[in-house]
């Protein structure tokens, strides 16, 4: 009855309106035959329409799949330029095994001192923490020369523990600028070392 509405045709919008428009207004037919035909031939619209995206899904989940393997390779590549840098000093065995299960010597160190009684040394700490988030920066071709500048360049999509970085980073500087003047509990201090903890577990370097 439709030539537009052949069942073994892809879908043909402008046919269907053409005829709407002579069954409209064209006495030989009605608008009730036109509905007719179109409810008829319904699947296989539906088919129609859902084969093009059934196709269109898998295309675009393979393109998802390709860049999460893409991602998983960058970051780990970055960590291994981590963590070559804070290996043991003298280590022969650079090899890539070795230093993604070699521990991390300065974060050792930077334990040691936060939990010591010493405030001095919980100040230390702190100051030991950012001197590897600076060679964290380092290790990321951030632009800028401090670690302030650095910060600043971060896309906070490949840095989520951005946040926490600066507010560490603040403390650090408040630290070196006041010396012996800055005052801070040992909770207080610990609470800072957590806040480097994130950054360089989001890095894989602790």
């Amino acid at each position: 009855m439709f030539s537009n509405l052949d069942t073994t045709h892809s879908y043909d919008t402008f046919g269907m309106i053409a005829d709407l428009y002579h069954y409209i207004f064209d006495k030989s037919g009605g608008l009730l035959d036109w509905f007719l035909s179109v409810i008829s031939n319904l699947p296989f619209y539906l088919i129609n329409f859902f084969a093009k995206y059934a196709v269109f899904s898998v295309l675009f989940s393979m393109a998802m799949i390709v860049v999460v393997i893409i991602y998983a390779l960058k970051y780990r590549d970055v960590k291994i330029k981590i963590l070559s840098k804070i290996i043991v000093a003298g280590s022969e065995d650079k090899s890539e095994s070795n230093i993604e299960q070699k521990k991390n010597p300065k974060w050792d160190l930077v334990k040691e001192h936060i939990d010591s009684e010493d405030a001095n040394k919980w100040k230390l700490a702190i100051l030991e923490a950012d001197i590897m988030l600076s060679e964290l920066l380092d290790t990321l071709h951030l632009p800028g020369e401090s670690i302030g500048e650095k910060l600043k360049a971060v896309e906070t999509s490949d840095f989520t523990s951005i946040e926490e970085a600066w507010e560490a980073h603040k403390i650090r500087n408040a630290i070196a600028h006041q010396g012996s003047e800055f005052l801070i509990t040992k909770r207080e201090a610990k609470r800072i070392i957590g806040l480097y903890e994130k950054v360089f577990d989001e890095f894989g370097m602790v």
